[in-house]
């Protein structure tokens, strides 16, 4: 890597529950189409692409997404650096640092582009711009950060007050505040000189870690015994858990740029949203002639400044106002737009109860494809199975259930125990309890088939794996 090249991070560890019931602990909001066609990460390295003089991102995320990244990946065509994975989630500043010294591999000394890989840029060219100013800045060792201009109070995000004048378009930061009160909020616009912190950053990866290093040492010690120790796996990355737990979890503006004498701001105004609530999804969305964004099959009647969202079932909204209406497939919510606090509220008393609605959704993504639960009840259950092409599972056995397969389209090549056929369309097979295993799909388009198991215990955990693509062990999805 060159020393005068500009490496994206991605931040890709997040898990949004305040967009719940579509936002989930292991299919977030960064891998959902929530504003476009493409997911918010594959939008996010798309935008990162069209830049000039930027080599390939690095992406961190939690080890638990990797497949979700790398396939989110080779759907949209993209390529990417190495891939981190975080064996528990510390925060933006302990990725930043292992990120750094990734970076920093060969004695080279990057300028890093920090971004999360859940928010939405809409002036994409004002957002290069911003950039530009950001670089001289960034290359005479300052720590730049983006500030957003306010177009009205809010309490949601974190605040950045501008000093003096540095350079053109670049100033000192004089102040942090993170999400003030509404009565603040509006003192801060009102005043004109403080801006919303938009959690992007650039600045080079020695000066980051010696700012690191200056001011919370234990972080960058941890942070090298998780990188030295780490495992690679192709372009995946799996940082050492015993260094990296040892982190204490804090943020790169907690940590570094309300300590450093470093921080400077550098305004963008690109139509910048976190995307961090309904109410922010429905700001940003295309409104009807009354004020209504709606995806999926939706029909309204008298409805007024409502988002409402369905997977599946027909929506209708009738005499409503403000409201956030979201049909999941298996979960519904129904609240005020402006009720984030709330939603936060319901996943955190999902989890307390053990129920799988904050975990994961009824449709299941696996790095060869996906499963949808259909239906299940005493002794049986149904899905429906997608297997992308030349994708194949594990060679697996079952020490509980059986499985029947039905073909529903494209063919099958089918191991069970010392026999190997292919199954064509409307045709079905049959796997036995304790019977070795394989599904593959040898063909160009994706293999859908019905399989209904039955026995005693039907928990994703009862499996043995013997061969796996993918270096999962025998309790991982």
């Amino acid at each position: 890597m060159l020393g005068n090249t500009i490496i994206p991070v991605i931040l890709a560890g997040g898990t949004g529950t305040r967009l719940w019931p579509l936002s989930r602990e292991r299919h977030p909001k960064q891998f959902l189409r929530m504003a476009a066609d493409r997911s918010m990460l594959q939008e996010t390295v798309r935008r990162l692409n069209d830049l000039s003089n930027v080599a390939l991102p690095i992406i961190v995320c939690s080890e638990m997404h990797r497949f979700l990244v790398r396939g989110q990946l080779q759907e949209a065509g993209y390529v990417c650096g190495p891939i981190l994975l975080e064996p528990v989630g510390r925060g933006t500043a302990p990725a930043a640092t292992v990120a750094a010294l990734e970076a920093m591999a060969g004695d080279n000394d990057p300028l890093l582009l920090v971004v999360p890989a859940d928010h939405v840029i809409g002036d994409e060219r004002e957002f290069a711009n911003a950039l530009a100013v950001a670089e001289p800045a960034a290359r005479a060792d300052y720590l730049v950060t983006f500030g957003v201009p306010p177009t009205r109070p809010e309490s949601g995000y974190g605040y950045l007050r501008c000093g003096e004048t540095i350079d053109e378009n670049v100033f000192r930061m004089s102040a942090f505040v993170e999400k003030p009160d509404i009565e603040t909020a509006q003192q801060y616009l009102d005043e004109g000189t403080w801006y919303w912190n938009s959690g992007m950053f650039l600045f080079r990866a020695k000066q980051y870690l010696a700012e690191v290093e200056q001011h919370e040492p234990d972080m960058v010690t941890h942070c090298r015994e998780a990188h030295q120790g780490a495992e690679h796996d192709g372009n995946f990355v799996r940082l050492a858990k015993s260094g990296f737990e040892r982190c204490r979890p804090d943020s790169i503006d907690c940590a570094v740029m309300e300590k450093t004498k470093k921080a400077v701001v550098v305004s963008l105004d690109a139509g910048w949203s976190d995307v961090g609530s309904w109410q922010a999804l429905w700001e940003i969305g295309q409104k009807d002639d009354d004020g209504n964004v709606t995806r999926g099959d939706v029909m309204t009647l008298q409805a007024r400044n409502t988002y409402i969202h369905s997977e599946r079932a027909l929506v209708s909204a009738v005499g409503v106002e403000d409201l956030v209406i979201v049909d999941s497939g298996d979960s519904l919510l129904v609240t005020r737009r402006d009720n984030a606090q709330g939603v936060q509220q319901v996943v955190a008393d999902l989890k307390a109860a053990g129920r799988p609605e904050y975990q994961q959704h009824r449709k299941v993504y696996r790095p060869w494809g996906s499963y949808d639960s259909v239906d299940a009840g005493e002794g049986f259950q149904v899905k429906r199975i997608t297997v992308y092409p030349n994708a194949r599972l594990s060679l697996q056995s079952h020490r509980q259930r059986a499985e029947h397969w039905i073909v529903v389209r494209g063919s099958a090549l089918v191991t069970r125990g010392q026999d190997t056929f292919l199954l064509h369309e409307n045709e079905s097979t049959y796997i036995s309890p304790g019977t070795r295993h394989r599904l593959e799909n040898p063909g160009k388009q994706d293999l859908v088939l019905i399989e209904v198991q039955t026995g005693s215990y039907l928990g994703e955990d009862d499996i043995v794996r013997y061969e796996d693509d993918f270096n999962r062990g025998s309790n991982e999805s």
